[in-house]
């Protein structure tokens, strides 16, 4: 993919991402290039790489357009990251810095008031400091694959997902596996971080199907 098309796709991306593109909306390559600038060559190669990630399809005659999301979906998501990030969770307990650990502290801290004072736009927020939480544990496994594996797959669940979802229970037990699996890192217990983060990715789910 050259460079112009692979600056057309993180835009467009980007706007899948945040839902400023939402599910069933129409993806027409000429109003596309016009918006960015280009010619269809670019907007074309952009489409099918998202069409292969699952953010859009592409129909015959009729252009693409973005996918809405059905539980299968969801499920399929889920089932991934329930293998995945317990895995990078293991590996982060033999291998995260104690730098990386304070800031993945700050980070639970953050969510656990905005949770409890629920500002304005609070769950928005705490979706935010969720993502740079669950990348730093991640990244914390010294895997790059796995981290950019994970990375993908909770881009193409952030399309759906929002915290706004959640009742003052579920936030609250989520909030509590944040510092169950803080506890588990900081003594360096694999088994343990591995079980809190299954348990954290499986209740998530729960609020979803």
């Amino acid at each position: 993919m050259g460079e112009i098309s692979t600056d057309v796709y993180n835009q467009l991306r980007h706007a899948l991402v945040t839902g400023e593109l939402a599910a069933g909306e129409s993806l027409r390559e000429e109003f596309l290039a016009e918006r960015f600038g280009v010619s269809r060559t670019p907007v074309r190669e952009a489409l099918r790489r998202l069409q292969v990630e699952g953010y859009i399809e592409i129909l015959p005659h009729r252009g693409a357009r973005v996918l809405g999301w059905r539980v299968e979906d969801i499920n399929e998501v889920f089932a991934l990251r329930g293998v995945l990030e317990p895995h990078a969770a293991r590996q982060a307990a033999l291998r995260l810095s104690e730098s990386d650990l304070v800031v993945a502290q700050k980070l639970a801290d953050a969510m656990e008031r905005l949770a409890t004072e629920r500002p304005i736009g609070f769950d928005d927020q705490i979706a935010s400091l969720n993502n740079q939480f669950h990348a730093l544990i991640v990244g914390g496994s010294g895997n790059y694959r796995l981290s950019e594996q994970v990375q993908s797959i909770m881009e193409l669940a952030r399309v759906r997902a929002t915290f706004q979802r959640y009742s003052a229970h579920e936030l609250n037990r989520s909030m509590s596996h944040h510092r169950e699996l803080l506890e588990a890192l900081a003594v360096r217990d694999p088994d343990w971080a591995e079980a809190v983060m299954k348990c954290h990715i499986f209740a998530a789910r729960s609020v979803y199907c």
